[in-house]
């Protein structure tokens, strides 16, 4: 009974008690979109990779054979030279895991490119009920990728509702 009279007057006094009651306060950053950065320990980002699939450069062969390999897996099916160019682009695949309960979450990817700047576009991918390991892909190619060029910055986001679980972003974001 004690510990809630000297809760009490600190409250009141408008001195934090944190320290007394050993309650864990954290700060919410708020986003644009109005959501706040709440991390849960349980939804993490791992292993982010891209790549770049574009022609080789005339004379250069590759030497590494797993890239042979990429280029060839992203490009199946592609026949003919528009069906190709449909194809090039940067690819990006985002692993992440749900360790907690099942849920619906959104995973977004923002990116900047290269001859729009500071114009920061998006493109989502809403997976129901996700639980355990994840993988979220997200490809700029074709025409978004020949007008507006390479990805120079990049955020990838977790969301529940308005809360934002895990993010990973670029050194340049």
């Amino acid at each position: 009974m004690p510990k809630f009279w000297l809760l009490l007057w600190l409250g009141l006094l408008g001195l934090p008690a944190s320290g007394v009651a050993g309650e864990v306060r954290r700060a919410y950053e708020m986003q644009p979109g109005g959501e706040y950065l709440a991390p849960d320990p349980r939804v993490k980002v791992g292993k982010i990779w891209n790549f770049l699939n574009a022609p080789a450069k005339k004379g250069k062969q590759l030497g590494n054979q797993s890239m042979v390999f990429e280029r060839t897996y992203w490009n199946w099916g592609a026949i003919t030279p528009e069906e190709m160019a449909v194809r090039q682009g940067e690819i990006y695949i985002f692993n992440w895991k749900n360790g907690g309960r099942s849920r619906d979450l959104l995973a977004r990817f923002e990116y900047r490119q290269t001859r729009t700047r500071e114009a920061v576009w998006s493109q989502v991918d809403f997976v129901r009920g996700a639980h355990g390991t994840l993988r979220s892909v997200f490809m700029v190619t074709g025409d978004d990728f020949t007008q507006h060029g390479r990805i120079y910055a990049w955020r990838f986001t977790l969301v529940d509702g308005n809360r934002i679980l895990a993010q990973a972003k670029s050194f340049i974001w």
